[in-house]
């Protein structure tokens, strides 16, 4: 497991093995793909209500939506990256150490660590279809969940609890 730099100022994305892309931009990629996406929604049809064509079309838009926002924050604002993720847990209304969190359009999430002030560590994503269900109820997004309390354990384990001590370990 290993974290690098993105795209965007404040950024960061988990690489779980030497050969894998990391997760940020497994996504995006995924996201545009469209085989990928059918097979998804192929798997997941009876949780859609439009034609297939048009939910991989849906996805492919808040994707470029997803990342021209990250883009966005990277000129213009580097330190607001707080506009855009919010509390992984929607009755969670306090801050905590190494808190999880997420960023949405619609069906699309990124899930990410927030290490103090403005900096974010994103361990994965998924397209949710149901956002009524939890995190636990899909198989898909419950690997996302895993991947997520995985990777805040990680940094724990590093002796990651602030800004300070994420920048002497991994940088």
């Amino acid at each position: 497991m290993k974290i690098i730099n993105t795209f965007v100022t404040c950024l960061y994305a988990i690489k779980y093995s030497e050969n894998s892309l990391d997760e940020l931009e497994r996504l995006f990629d995924e996201w545009a793909d469209p085989m990928y996406l059918h097979d998804f929604f192929e798997e997941n049809i009876k949780d859609i209500d439009m034609p297939l064509e048009e939910a991989i079309n849906k996805v492919k838009k808040e994707a470029i939506y997803l990342r021209n926002k990250l883009i966005e924050l990277a000129e213009k604002k580097p330190n607001q990256l707080n506009l855009l993720f919010k509390n992984l847990d929607n009755s969670e209304y306090t801050s905590k150490l190494l808190q999880r969190k997420k960023a949405s359009k619609n069906w699309l999430r990124l899930y990410a660590i927030k290490v103090e002030g403005n900096n974010y560590v994103i361990t994965g994503g998924a397209i949710k279809l149901d956002s009524q269900k939890l995190m636990k109820d899909k198989n898909h997004t419950l690997i996302e969940l895993n991947k997520i309390n995985k990777c805040r354990d990680f940094l724990l384990d590093e002796g990651v609890i602030d800004d300070d001590s994420f920048q002497e370990i991994f940088f």
